[in-house]
């Protein structure tokens, strides 16, 4: 038990002399005094028995739910059983992202192999190590665009949780944000103004797909970049970012292979062109041989990460998600090339299905847009009691809008009987 022990007062004032210091206070001179908490309104702490027993009364709390039909950023996707096996394992399990970075060999294989599969999969020329979420993914993609005009514009029809990354990341970076009105239900770049990149979702919050080509091209005659995020299953069957001609493909992973979990961790990816290469954010990891000829991964173009360049480099981010990434590898491993293009399919057809049986009980699309695997359905002063009645017979209904409007969606886990329980609840209500 000794290596566990706090230190002693002596080892602690040995420490802060070599610092410079007296006491621990000093350590926190630079910040504000009111700033600091004065107080922390903590419980006294409780025996490994106690903490036990208080975790299983709040696990009782959680409602795990036969069939789920929402979405709106976290997705609930079959994980084959060998992805948990592998990153269960010990030696990966405990791993955050390696600091002694050339002595993790394996871990930095993992992470370039990952790395090489999120560029097979948007058909850019570079990917990061990867984010922390989709949504600092995005909110660094849009940072890429403005060395020459600090403006991004954007639609009302991302992701509300993504807008706010965006207003909190550009707000601290000086960098303005327009958010441009959508047009039933899609993106319309429809703007006289001057700015450095426009950030694109599509499929986008309310599941329709964007002419993503045409917006891009947009951007372009105006001399900026554009951002896509993109959930990553739809490359399954659509066209990927290179194809679509944008600069910078971001995007949420966490259906590739990792559990809802409450919110997280995620991971968010980010991919983009060779010219981008010097700009992206985040550690990359390269291949090369070491002294003897043998292959080596190694960090690599690491002058514009913040150790390196410190307040010039342009973004903070210095580590990666590396458990997660190495899921996401593991899952496409799993499923390859075609099972991801099931998987895609699968969930398009589902959602096409719910939606069709859901029109027949009275329920109308808000949209009429081409949509992937999420979509709007209108069912005037019904929203909530549809949801309640669901929740009864232990199904999580889609996300409520207001209380007109459901957004629904659907993966390759909603099978026909789950579906049309659905239905059939719904119909009772309307």
């Amino acid at each position: 038990m000794a290596d566990y022990l706090s230190l002693t007062n002596e080892e602690r004032e040995e420490m802060l002399k070599v610092i410079g210091v007296k006491t621990l206070d000093d350590l926190f001179d630079d910040i504000p005094s009111h700033l600091r908490v004065k107080n922390l309104n903590l419980p006294e702490g409780k025996s490994q028995q106690e903490t036990y027993e208080f975790f299983r009364e709040l696990a009782k709390k959680n409602n795990v739910y036969d069939s789920i039909f929402r979405g709106a950023g976290s997705y609930d996707h079959f994980i084959p059983s060998v992805v948990k096996n592998i990153v269960s394992r010990n030696e990966f399990v405990t791993a955050y992202t390696p600091y002694q970075a050339e002595l993790s060999q394996g871990i930095l294989q993992s992470i370039f192999e990952y790395q090489t599969m999120i560029c097979n999969l948007t058909g850019m020329d570079v990917s990061n190590a990867s984010h922390y979420s989709g949504a600092t993914a995005a909110a660094e993609g849009c940072l890429m665009c403005t060395d020459k005009v600090k403006k991004i514009v954007t639609f009302d029809n991302i992701n509300p949780d993504n807008l706010e990354v965006l207003k909190t990341y550009l707000l601290v970076r000086g960098v303005e944000l327009t958010v441009l009105p959508s047009k039933d239900g899609k993106a319309c770049l429809d703007t006289e103004e001057v700015f450095g990149g426009v950030y694109i979702e599509s499929p986008n919050f309310f599941g329709l797909i964007e002419d993503v080509a045409a917006l891009a091209e947009k951007a372009h005659e105006k001399g900026a970049m554009a951002v896509l995020n993109a959930n990553p299953v739809a490359y399954g069957i659509l066209k990927n970012a290179k194809e679509l001609g944008v600069d910078i493909a971001v995007g949420e992973a966490q259906p590739l292979g990792l559990p809802m979990s409450f919110g997280g961790p995620y991971i968010g990816y980010m991919a983009t062109t060779a010219k981008n290469m010097r700009k992206i954010p985040g550690r990359i990891v390269g291949e090369t041989v070491d002294t003897e000829g043998n292959k080596a991964y190694v960090l690599t173009l690491q002058a514009r990460e913040q150790h390196i360049r410190r307040e010039k480099a342009s973004s903070n981010i210095c580590s990666n998600e590396a458990l997660c990434a190495l899921t996401v590898g593991c899952y496409l491993s799993a499923v390859g090339k075609e099972g991801l293009k099931e998987v895609a399919v699968a969930s398009v057809s589902n959602a096409h299905y719910l939606a069709k049986g859901l029109e027949k009980k009275g329920a109308s699309l808000k949209y009429k847009g081409e949509f992937f695997h999420e979509f709007v359905t209108v069912t005037p002063g019904k929203a909530e009691k549809i949801n309640e009645a669901l929740k009864k017979a232990n199904i999580l209904g889609g996300l409520v809008l207001d209380n007109d409007t459901i957004l629904w969606c659907c993966t390759e886990k909603a099978n026909k009987k789950s579906m049309d329980k659905v239905i059939e609840i719904a119909g009772g209500v309307l």
